[in-house]
């Protein structure tokens, strides 16, 4: 018999979720199976699938050692090093300024340690920041950059953060800001409305009846009449949302080569300018449930000077 302690990050889910995750490598049909065999107990009762557990609950498990070791999920991680800009950090978030060219996460094992993901979870362990014993949780981003978009991305230290942020995002209670550089000159607010799907084969986006929605908004905060600095505030948040809608407006982002104007990116060149202009620039906070204490809280990138320098020297050329 094996019995646990319910961690504060492993608890507040459904029993049949935390197994799951806790014996990741036992097959689902086993794990069922031993549900139904009233081989696990919560707290001395007899434990059913849509049972929670909570912080402090006891866990008997009725089965072999061998077998608990053989399904049990493995926290050992390898150790990467980290090179992290972090804006603000307390106990339950960590607010990290993602630069060019970094996966926010891995897309597969080449990828392992250059990435923001792995780099925070090394910074979060080696400092002690998180517990390494919790088995169900990891640390986790809730929000995610393209690689060669810059800026803000908000790390959760523990479980009911995660929770917390996640649904926050998908209720626009945290207000995303961008800043980019487009081609075209604007001198007035509008929005872009549409609906995309993916082009899997070009890694692409496009515009299709059945696609999911997206909105954003964008402000104009300088011209020069033949290009613009604007400022992008996102409603709904898609993969290459603010890209395809700037081309769709026919005011393409400098430097994109996937949806910008190469003509256009071929001028820049020169500036060391081969990627989409695009910043993660600002967050601010609404009301987050259990992280209240944000509310109306504004986090600004360290790196929207140099998006200010650029667009000085863009504007002086033309």
């Amino acid at each position: 018999m094996i019995e646990i302690v319910i961690s504060g990050n492993d608890g507040n889910q459904r029993f049949d979720r935390f197994l799951r995750k806790y014996l990741e490598n036992a097959p689902l049909s086993l794990i069922q199976k031993n549900i139904r065999k009233k081989n696990f107990k919560i707290n001395d009762k007899r434990a059913k699938n849509d049972d929670f557990v909570y912080p402090g609950d006891r866990v008997k498990m009725y089965i072999s050692d061998e077998d608990y070791k053989k399904w049990l999920r493995k926290t050992d991680y390898k150790s990467s090093d980290f090179d992290l800009d972090i804006v603000y950090e307390d106990e339950n978030i960590i607010i990290m300024d993602k630069k060019e060219g970094l996966l926010t996460h891995s897309s597969s094992r080449k990828d392992y340690g250059n990435n923001l993901v792995d780099q925070m979870t090394s910074y979060l362990y080696k400092t002690g920041k998180v517990d390494r014993s919790d088995i169900t949780f990891r640390p986790a981003v809730v929000n995610r950059l393209d690689r060669n978009t810059q800026g803000l991305v908000i790390g959760a230290k523990n479980a009911p953060a995660l929770r917390s942020l996640n649904k926050a995002i998908k209720e626009n209670k945290v207000d995303k800001y961008y800043l980019t550089i487009v081609s075209g000159k604007i001198t007035r607010d509008f929005d872009v409305e549409s609906t995309i799907g993916k082009n899997v084969n070009k890694n692409k986006v496009k515009a299709q009846k059945s696609g999911k929605a997206i909105k954003t908004y964008f402000r104009p905060l300088e011209t020069n009449g033949k290009y613009t600095l604007l400022e992008c505030r996102l409603d709904t948040g898609r993969t290459h949302q603010i890209r395809f809608s700037l081309r769709e407006n026919n005011t393409p982002i400098i430097g994109d080569r996937k949806y910008g104007l190469r003509e256009v990116n071929d001028k820049f060149k020169d500036l060391g300018i081969n990627n989409q202009i695009l910043l993660a620039y600002k967050l601010v906070f609404g009301k987050v449930e259990g992280l209240e204490y944000l509310e109306g809280k504004e986090f600004m990138s360290n790196k929207q000077k140099s998006i200010y320098e650029l667009k000085d020297v863009i504007f002086k050329r033309s």
